[in-house]
């Protein structure tokens, strides 16, 4: 899968970004199957089209109908510059496969340890770059 275009860019009321992208192909389960490796997915099947969203914590959060080509994901605000790829990212590496899954995994945790220190959690007051 591969974004054909930025339907859409908005500020939300939160400060969160919400981009509307339109696939060149419709969503599949087969990618919520690669997207319950990097987050929650919650999966709406007895609707007459089944809807999903997907959460990954601090990063982004992804919304759409299976078998519909467009999708809608917010990204948080206080992060938006270290996820501003990721949904780039997930569809990127899950034309990968399973080798994919590790990789991005692995990206993840650097995105993540970035948040941490942005956060000041990492335990480390010196002031010394991580």
């Amino acid at each position: 899968m591969r974004i054909v275009r930025s339907v859409q860019s908005k500020v939300c009321v939160d400060g969160s970004l919400l981009k509307e992208y339109l696939l060149d192909e419709p969503l599949t389960e087969e990618f919520l199957a690669f997207l319950k490796h990097h987050g929650s997915v919650r999966l709406l099947s007895q609707m007459k089209k089944p809807y999903f969203s997907f959460e990954k914590e601090d990063f982004i959060s992804i919304k759409g109908f299976v078998g519909d080509p467009d999708v809608e994901v917010r990204y948080r605000k206080e992060f938006g510059d270290l996820v501003g790829d990721y949904f780039h990212l997930l569809l990127f590496y899950f034309r990968e496969g399973e080798g994919g899954v590790e990789k991005l995994q692995g990206i993840g945790m650097t995105i993540r340890e970035k948040m941490d220190v942005r956060k000041g959690s990492d335990g480390d007051n010196t002031g010394s770059p991580a």
